[in-house]
């Protein structure tokens, strides 16, 4: 029995049609980590309140949270900015700077051991963002919920 000989799919092309072009204008192409929309009042807010972690009024800073949460329906998207809303206050030395902090090691580890749940402080800071005297109380109620459990 003969077989048909295989055909190619796509005729031949010829050598060098699929090199990139260099004088060829590069085509515009959407940003590879499109960012989640800033909120600078509200970041300016979580700036103003004392540090969950050592109590230094004011913060200066906004910590993101990252770490993925089934119980938040947070995912970890590698390389994206988390939105706003999932920010809670540090001061730099527990954000940054020190041997404890946020971003030295597992962030999961740097919650657990302060014994506070950052997305639930962050989702109350965010219902009550139009309310600064509200926001310092969820903030007080973390710290004296985190005091109780150690």
């Amino acid at each position: 029995m003969i077989r048909p000989r295989p055909q190619r799919p796509f005729p031949p092309s010829p050598p060098g049609v699929l090199l990139k072009r260099t004088g060829a204008a590069a085509s515009p192409q959407p940003p590879r980590n499109p960012r989640a929309p800033e909120d600078a009042g509200y970041l300016a807010k979580i700036r103003q309140l004392p540090c969950l972690y050592c109590g230094v009024e004011p913060c200066g800073e906004a910590a993101h949270v990252k770490f993925s949460s089934a119980l938040f329906a947070k995912t970890n998207s590698l390389g994206k900015r988390p939105h706003d809303r999932d920010a809670v206050p540090l001061c730099r030395d527990c954000h940054l700077d020190a041997r404890h902090a946020q971003h030295k090691g597992s962030e999961e580890a740097f919650w657990a051991r302060l014994g506070i749940s950052p997305y639930l402080v962050a989702s109350r800071l965010y219902a009550q963002r139009g309310d600064m005297v509200a926001m310092r109380a969820v903030v007080f109620v973390a710290i004296a919920e985190r005091s109780k459990a150690q």
